[in-house]
């Protein structure tokens, strides 16, 4: 079933390629009239966020309850290393439960990993995060930019998310839309995975 309400979280010294890689395709399916039911927020950990380069954003919201988006979507960064130990942040990840669908792209998975989304799968992300995740998960996997795992999604380094979107995009709403919203990126290096 399609998400209606899809979370991205977002925290200090995120790639922000990382979020808006995905976040873009994603956004479209409303703006696009491919399904005009779907929303999306912007969940941070903190009130201001600042990312590993400098650039501030603003989220809607800060550590708003999970429980009511069907899609959460954690982005990665340098950030990610810090929030493996970080207990809020950890169970607050935890509270999304164990039905709806997660996805991460590059060192996100660290986080998916850290509150046990990933025990019993398969999970990719950034060829330098690859010996923290291998604890985390059953295989890491190298040789492919996504990797699907039913209920959990990851992603590898900073471009795949925009190989991510755009699968969510085919895997939610069908061929078709991914067509519609790649040709509206003019983005071309998107393949079916």
């Amino acid at each position: 079933m399609a998400p209606k309400r899809i979370a991205f979280l977002v925290f200090p010294r995120l790639t922000l390629l990382d979020f808006v890689g995905a976040y873009d395709a994603l956004r479209r399916i409303a703006s696009m009239s491919i399904d005009p039911t779907v929303t999306h927020r912007i969940i941070g950990t903190d009130a201001d966020i600042v990312d590993e380069s400098g650039l501030s954003i603003k989220p809607d919201s800060v550590y708003e309850d999970l429980k009511a988006f069907d899609l959460l979507y954690v982005a990665g960064g340098l950030g990610t290393v810090a929030l493996m130990d970080n207990r809020r942040a950890v169970d607050y990840l935890m509270s999304s439960g164990d039905e709806r669908p997660l996805a991460s792209v590059c060192s996100g998975a660290l986080l998916l990993g850290r509150a046990g989304y990933l025990r019993d799968k398969r999970a990719t992300t950034h060829l330098l995060a690859v010996e923290l995740l291998r604890p985390l998960c059953r295989e890491v996997v190298t040789d492919r930019r996504i990797v699907d795992e039913g209920r959990v999604v990851t992603a590898g380094g900073v471009s795949s998310s925009l190989d991510l979107g755009l699968y969510f995009v085919e895997k939610f709403w069908g061929v078709d839309a991914r067509i519609k919203v790649a040709a509206q990126m003019e983005y071309r290096g998107y393949s079916p995975i």
